[in-house]
């Protein structure tokens, strides 16, 4: 791998995406309630099969303490990734390091997605209409979940 290998768009190809969860709670009504949004995400890797997947965990609460409602995601993104071996170094104990331009763009092509999945699951609630902010990839990169 080199210091700074580009990305090469065409040669990532999401190939599946699984709703692992989907639960709403919706609000009693509609309000113009601001939501806290948390997220969370999780990577694994087939190195042989070239393929990735991004984990992500959305939860969206209201800022009003007087309701319990809430939505909860968690969506597995698969990808495929030609020459993935540019994108990472094995450690001394064959533990790939992968570059961070590279999950920093699968973080991003996933959240984009996501944002639109609930948008669409939203759209027959009372939080329609509710979009999920831009959110920086190097963000999403520092919330790792365990």
């Amino acid at each position: 791998m080199s210091e700074q290998s580009k990305i090469n768009p065409e040669k990532i190809r999401l190939f599946h995406i699984n709703v692992v969860e989907s639960a709403i709670k919706d609000l009693a009504q509609k309000t113009e309630s601001q939501f806290k949004i948390n997220i969370a995400q999780t990577t694994m890797h087939n190195l042989k099969e070239e393929r990735f997947k991004i984990g992500l965990f959305i939860d969206l609460t209201p800022d009003v303490i007087s309701t319990d409602a809430k939505a909860n995601f968690v969506f597995d993104f698969h990808y495929k990734i030609e020459e993935l071996d540019k994108y990472y170094t094995l450690k001394n104990n064959n533990t790939p390091v992968f570059q961070g331009l590279l999950i920093a763009t699968l973080l991003s092509i996933s959240f984009s997605t996501a944002r639109g999945i609930i948008f669409e699951r939203l759209s027959n609630t009372n939080m329609k209409g509710m979009i999920l902010p831009v959110v920086a990839p190097q963000k999403l990169l520092s919330l790792q979940r365990n």
